[in-house]
């Protein structure tokens, strides 16, 4: 199979009517495996709303041959969760390939870290909001948070999830979420750490879940705000 077919088929998937796309980004990178024998045509894709689902990033690899012309098996690997947690997909040929990825997307079968991510950025303002009123937050409401992903095609054990957040119409805090490999003899299995940038200050929080997401954001904002400006 060509590697035309293969961009083809996923220039179908993502575009919609009207040449608009369902995607905010997507960027494609060969990488020479280490045995040097072929390539991996990564195919990273971030911002992808499709029907009722929204996936904040995941990415499609094929093995390709060194000239970069053809696939040397039909199948590929897709990100599944963060961090490098793939599954592998076989497929027949180019209308296969497409209806193998669009059922990976529309029936979310991704892990839940990254459909906690994903719900995130759905209504990130909104929610955010409700968390903060709830504990009684009301200094600050957040007009706008935009996913603004930095390094589009970094490796998935690297890679971050990257937010600018308009606090009151008035201030900006950057965030910047990534996951941190923990290692097996150590009692917790995950670690993510929340990186918030206000003014000349970087805060680092870590946390063992990301269940609570819309809290711990809006917590810390509060308390980042609080500290510079009362």
């Amino acid at each position: 199979m060509n590697i035309s077919e293969i961009e083809q088929s996923f220039k179908d998937i993502f575009e919609g009517e009207g040449e608009e796309s369902l995607v905010q980004s997507i960027e494609t990178v060969y990488e020479l495996a280490d045995n040097e024998e072929f390539y991996r045509l990564v195919i990273s894709v971030h911002g992808l709303s499709m029907e009722d689902t929204i996936i904040i990033h995941t990415k499609f690899i094929f093995r390709t041959d060194l000239e970069k012309r053809i696939i040397i098996d039909k199948s590929f690997i897709y990100l599944y969760d963060i961090n490098c947690v793939y599954h592998k997909i076989d497929f027949d040929n180019s209308i296969d390939l497409e209806e193998q990825v669009k059922d990976i997307v529309e029936s979310s079968n991704f892990g839940e870290d990254l459909k906690i991510l994903s719900d995130f950025i759905e209504a990130p303002a909104m929610f955010l909001n409700y968390y903060m009123r709830r504990h009684k937050i009301t200094d600050y409401s957040i007009f706008e948070v935009k996913y603004e992903p930095k390094f589009k095609t970094t490796p998935c054990d690297k890679t971050t999830f990257d937010f600018d957040i308009n606090i009151n119409n008035n201030y900006d805090i950057e965030l910047s979420i990534q996951k941190i490999d923990v290692p097996s003899d150590e009692e917790a299995a995950d670690s993510y750490q929340f990186h918030f940038k206000f003014m000349d200050e970087m805060i680092t929080e870590e946390t063992d879940s990301i269940r609570n997401i819309h809290y711990l954001i809006g917590s810390n904002i509060a308390q980042i705000l609080d500290k510079k400006l009362k």
